[in-house]
């Protein structure tokens, strides 16, 4: 929409769209927050079960799924930020809840932490293991 400069002309879509990419935010609402699955975001709880940070990324489909995508949290940013102008009086009046600074730094954390020592980026986790690990990994979902 930005890329085709009509975010000012259908600020309703605009608004719709930002509005979408809020609800998406991984443990960024306060509905989210006050899910069962927030406390382990706790950094000792990740630890011990070995996961990455989640909060602030974004996933392929709802926060629900929880899991930040590398790509989609690029993209999700990128979003915000195109449109952050043309929705602050769609924010202003209270029809859209703002993606604060504070969320968008979470997210830039996210996508930093998933570089891997390489200097490339993980998709879900950064590398644990050794390269040979490969050959016996099931899951052929991009292959």
């Amino acid at each position: 929409l930005v890329e085709s400069r009509l975010a000012g002309v259908w600020g309703e879509t605009a608004e719709k769209i930002y509005a979408f990419l809020d609800d998406t935010q991984i443990y960024c609402t306060s509905e989210a927050r006050d899910s069962p699955g927030y406390v382990y975001e706790r950094p000792e709880e990740r630890e011990l079960c070995f996961r990455h940070v989640s909060e602030g990324g974004w996933p392929f489909s709802t926060s629900a799924h929880g899991w930040p995508i590398s790509d989609c949290t690029g993209e999700g940013l990128k979003a915000a930020l195109a449109l952050s102008d043309y929705v602050k009086p769609g924010i202003e009046a209270g029809r859209v809840r703002e993606i604060t600074f504070d969320r968008l730094c979470k997210a830039v954390n996210v996508i930093l932490t998933l570089q891997n020592p390489d200097g490339g980026f993980a998709t879900y986790e950064n590398n644990r293991g050794y390269r040979w690990y490969e050959w016996l990994n099931p899951s052929e979902v991009f292959g």
